[in-house]
């Protein structure tokens, strides 16, 4: 729960801006792999992996990412903790929660707590306020835009996670631009004991609702932010976007789970910089191969599952999502193409890909997901991380075909 994983997704996963995290830009310098246990040289950005090269690959920012990630600093190193939105957005300022307030003043802040798991102090009622172009949530660490900077924020009500307990809650939230729009950039912070996050779109959602409700943890619908990371930026690349239109409204379902002895308070803020439509070529959507038919019996278990593209894609991020008893996943092409490898089923890191990986249409795609379940029971797919299990591939595309602009890759698709 303690890492900043910027220029990653759960769903979720965009290019880094950067064309390597080497150098500390404005920030005193340094090179990233002497911050990133197990890498070697100074890899480029977003291909290392870890959670310092991936931070300092978007922010140039040495200290903010040593203290996100458990690292040391390079020496003389400093500078701002912000992160900041694609230039040429320009506009005014939306906040949204239970009840929507728009600032137009300034350069707007937004501070998302003290820790990288949330932390700080959360407002209660789902509501948000903003004034002269600033919003706090709490905490010290900022991400800030440019002057201008065209944004809107969206915060759950707070809800209680009971100890040892697991729940999924969702709240509405009406449209609060009210007209077409990109999404260049968005980023998610979740406070202690998350394991999920989506932010779905659709015009069933577009009024608010004050506090959030239980819902189904295998909802799914067209989603434009995911998370499995309890800070999570997703950040297109020059000329991408992400489309949100003017009568969909938004839905946060959060999964929570509580493995401590007291009782959590959860809650879930998400924050988009977007600008008009024209200002993007392309548009992004999501990859989503879900294997629902998994049975998953005593003992060490493998199960595979493929896929066909319909049409090319430039893969921007890629990520697992398991539950409890997952110890190993891995993606490949049928070209021999590793997409993702991973072991772990809880904050699974993305692997970005910068410049985008093209693949070809009618590509085959495997993925495939290792368990030790050590029940004694067979394990089906569901909803809870403790008694299901999941074996799903994720991440985030382009297309540069006109007549696929914006289309998802979705197969078997529930969550």
């Amino acid at each position: 729960m303690r890492y900043l994983l910027v220029c990653s997704l759960v769903g979720l996963m965009a290019g880094c801006s950067s064309a390597n995290g080497g150098s500390g830009g404005d920030t005193g310098g340094g090179s990233s792999s002497q911050f990133t246990p197990g890498c070697t040289g100074a890899p480029a950005c977003g291909t290392c992996g870890s959670c310092y090269d991936s931070c300092n690959c978007v922010n140039q920012n040495p200290t903010m990412c040593a203290t996100y990630c458990g690292t040391s600093a390079p020496t003389g190193s400093g500078g701002s903790t912000s992160i900041s939105p694609p230039p040429g957005s320009g506009g005014d300022v939306s906040s949204v929660g239970g009840s929507p307030t728009t600032s137009t003043g300034g350069s707007p802040t937004t501070s998302t707590g003290g820790s990288p798991a949330g932390g700080g102090t959360t407002a209660a009622g789902g509501t948000t306020s903003a004034s002269g172009g600033s919003t706090s949530t709490g905490g010290s660490t900022a991400i800030t835009g440019p002057a201008g900077t065209k944004e809107f924020e969206i915060n759950t009500a707070t809800f209680q996670v009971p100890a040892g307990g697991e729940v999924y809650q969702c709240q509405n939230f009406k449209n609060p631009v009210g007209q077409d729009i990109a999404i260049l950039e968005s980023y998610s912070t979740m406070a202690p004991g998350s394991h999920h996050m989506f932010v779905f779109h659709g015009s069933s959602y577009d009024a608010d609702t004050n506090s959030t409700a239980t819902c189904s943890g295998t909802e799914f619908a067209d989603y434009i932010h995911s998370a499995q990371t309890p800070n999570q930026e997703i950040l297109y690349p020059a000329n991408v976007g992400r489309s949100l239109v003017g009568t969909d409204g938004l839905r946060i379902l959060a999964h929570y789970l509580n493995s401590t002895t007291d009782t959590l308070t959860g809650q879930v803020n998400v924050k988009f910089f977007y600008s008009d439509p024209s200002a993007v070529q392309y548009l992004a959507a999501d990859i989503f191969l879900n294997k629902i038919d998994i049975s998953v019996g005593a003992g060490m278990v493998t199960q595979s599952s493929s896929y066909t593209t319909p049409f090319e894609m430039k893969l921007l991020g890629a990520v697992s999502h398991m539950h409890k008893r997952g110890v190993g996943f891995v993606a490949k092409t049928s070209t021999g193409t590793t997409l993702y490898q991973g072991t772990t089923w809880d904050e699974p890191v993305a692997n970005n890909f910068n410049p985008a990986l093209e693949i070809p249409s009618g590509t085959g795609i495997t993925w495939t997901c290792s368990y030790d379940n050590e029940t004694g029971m067979t394990l089906t797919f569901g909803e809870s991380a403790a008694t299901n299990e999941m074996c799903i591939f994720t991440g985030t595309f382009y297309s540069t075909d006109p007549n696929n602009k914006g289309t998802p890759m979705e197969d078997a698709a529930a969550f």
